[in-house]
């Protein structure tokens, strides 16, 4: 992992179920947070950051790559350890409540769901999304 840059989402080919966040993703990469870049040679395979909500509270982020797949296991366990790294008691994360692979992803990353019911209206084109979340223990 690398610090982003913004022509990393450029050249980043995002996986199909994520191209319509990719035209937003700009937006979420500054000022007030932290963004990463995972490269495969010259190739973005990964962005992902958080962007900080209030102090202690921060909405995290990811696009992957529709060649991310062979590099999951290492991604999974470098972002898991960023999160966990954060100054922040709350992580919350989106996922389109048509995507169960990014379900299954937010859960091996440490978030855990709190709306059973999906949230509607929450994407861009006014897609259903889940909220997890990642809550530090005192």
């Amino acid at each position: 992992m690398q610090d982003f840059r913004p022509v990393h989402l450029a050249r980043m080919r995002a996986q199909h179920a994520q191209r319509i966040e990719l035209e937003h993703a700009e937006a979420l990469t500054m000022p007030y947070g932290q963004s990463w870049t995972a490269l495969d040679g010259e190739e973005p395979i990964a962005c992902a950051g958080v962007v900080e909500v209030w102090e202690g509270r921060a909405y995290a982020w990811a696009l992957l790559s529709e060649y991310a797949g062979p590099h999951m296991l290492t991604l999974t366990r470098v972002i898991r350890s960023r999160l966990a790294s954060l100054p922040y008691r709350r992580v919350e994360m989106a996922v389109d409540a048509g995507f169960n692979a990014g379900c299954r992803w937010a859960l091996m990353l440490g978030f855990r769901l709190e709306t059973p019911e999906p949230m509607r209206a929450y994407l861009p084109n006014s897609r259903p999304a889940y909220l997890f979340a990642r809550v530090a223990h005192d």
